[in-house]
């Protein structure tokens, strides 16, 4: 998830406030597929299937409009561990823009959300194919914020396989782009930061990756504030490097803060949360409580299976990510 931020990207977010309001059915298409991607940024993914769902059902969007309110819901649905509905929901969003040859850079956000859920559930050949077919489309467009972020979550894929050097130059890739495009915002500072606090960390570069980690989770926490998912994440990340760096006390708390905000803001049958509940059981057990860091332990790998194993049914490898 450190990396995942940055796919939100390219499609305007502007505040929801309309929903409540009963002329909401009124709204054009366009305002309301905006809407729904500002709940999904708030971190409300729940709210913004619902909408989009029903936008999509009801036929008002163009092409490009339905296009990107399938990629919206791809997001959606894998933040909230529905890996077969994101799937689809991906599928059908490079089904319409592949046909969109205007549009290449919707295209190209798709592949690299779509390697996102690869990403997630563990099939890294797929997730690779898909962003660095995405890399090469922003590279044609001469795209570097593109580039950035497509560069950026190459290397999550290659440090998440220990593939350090590889990632690292993905990282340093992403990292040169960023100095010159105008248009990345906190969250993709946040992932490019997290992301070399992650590469300090495999390096055995402790102090720097906690400091790394630090700076990152004050910008989610600056983008979002501090009831949202990333910046609950951000705590998580940042408690695990001050535990790596031997930093207990220190790492217990950060922990605790980051399990209590992905609780209120997730859920506890999130797997995001489950993950999270498995590193508090870890810095539990080094602290000393090894019965309550057993029981918390079971409980998270016992429902993280059957998460994975439930939602994961259906899955399948995308033909996107081999042509």
């Amino acid at each position: 998830m450190n990396a995942k931020s940055h796919k939100r990207t390219g499609i305007l977010s502007t505040v929801f406030v309309i929903a409540a309001y009963p002329m909401f059915a009124q709204i054009e298409p366009a305002q309301r597929l905006t809407n729904a991607f500002a709940l999904e940024m708030e971190g409300k993914p729940a709210s913004a299937t619902v909408e989009l769902q029903e936008l999509l059902n009801s036929g008002s969007l163009d092409a490009l409009g339905s296009g990107k309110a399938w990629n919206i819901l791809g997001l959606a649905h894998e933040e909230m561990g529905e890996f077969a509905r994101s799937e689809h929901a991906y599928e059908e969003s490079l089904r319409i823009l592949k046909d969109l040859p205007d549009n290449l850079r919707d295209y190209a956000m798709a592949l690299d959300g779509f390697g996102g859920l690869y990403v997630a559930i563990g099939q890294f050949e797929a997730a690779d194919k898909l962003r660095t077919k995405a890399l090469g489309i922003y590279e044609q467009l001469a795209d570097h914020a593109g580039i950035a972020r497509a560069a950026c979550d190459l290397a999550t894929i290659a440090f998440s396989q220990n593939k350090v050097n590889s990632g690292s130059k993905y990282l340093a890739r992403a990292a040169k782009e960023a100095k010159v495009a105008i248009d990345l915002d906190d969250d993709d500072h946040a992932a490019i930061t997290s992301l070399l606090g992650w590469q300090a960390q495999l390096d055995g570069d402790l102090p720097t990756s906690v400091s790394r980690y630090r700076l990152a989770l004050d910008l989610w926490r600056r983008r979002h504030g501090e009831e949202h998912p990333f910046t609950g994440w951000g705590h998580l990340l940042l408690g695990d490097a001050q535990f790596e760096a031997g930093q207990l006390a220190n790492a217990l708390e950060e922990i605790k803060k980051g399990v209590a905000i992905l609780d209120r803001t997730v859920g506890p049958q999130n797997p995001h949360y489950l993950i999270a509940e498995l590193a508090y059981a870890r810095i539990l057990d080094a602290t000393g409580s090894h019965a309550e860091a057993a029981r918390v332990k079971a409980i998270a790998e016992s429902l993280l299976k059957n998460a994975y194993r439930n939602q994961c049914a259906g899955c399948t490898i995308s033909a996107a990510a081999f042509h």
